[in-house]
């Protein structure tokens, strides 16, 4: 039996009691485990049994024929009204998940799923998350079957502004 050189005998008793501390490899996974996804995995099958799921996620939307200015200052408004106050880093964190439709890893392209939208989105905005990604998602449908990408409330509520001004000025 040969001695054990010194370093890593001084090596292996610091890793019992790194272990010995909850300090150990399986106590970290343990303690990060969101990381792998287990956290928003759970919300979401939670919320889906609970039907906090709108309907018209179903329907999948193609951002690509939608007019993305016009929604993200839809979306900037909103929030504001929801919070109270203007959050320009909420805003573009919506943007970019809308806007993510080629998966990092593979390069393929990937539908834009409204449920995760709304599970990353229940962190910031609480019971306001369903109401709001439901409202969204309904605008970004219509807005894809719309000609110009925009949807057709937002385009009618400008047509009744302009007629408004119109009177206003006669």
């Amino acid at each position: 039996c040969r001695p054990v050189p010194r370093s890593r005998a001084r090596g292996a008793t610091a890793a019992r009691r790194t272990a010995t501390m909850g300090f150990g490899a399986g106590d970290i996974k343990e303690k990060f485990r969101t990381f792998d996804g287990d956290a928003d995995r759970k919300l979401r099958k939670k919320l889906d049994k609970q039907g906090k799921f709108a309907e018209s996620f179903k329907t999948p939307v193609k951002i690509e024929k939608i007019n993305v200015d016009v929604m993200g200052r839809w979306v900037s408004e909103r929030l504001e009204e929801l919070l109270g106050f203007e959050d320009d880093v909420l805003s573009e964190l919506v943007m970019n998940m809308l806007a993510q439709t080629r998966d990092a890893r593979t390069g393929q392209d990937k539908r834009i799923d409204p449920q995760q939208l709304q599970v990353q989105l229940t962190g910031f905005l609480n019971k306001q998350a369903q109401p709001f990604v439901a409202e969204l998602w309904l605008l970004l449908i219509d807005a894809q079957e719309a000609p110009h990408g925009i949807p057709r409330a937002f385009v009618e509520r400008k047509k009744q502004e302009l007629v408004a001004r119109r009177e206003q000025a006669d």
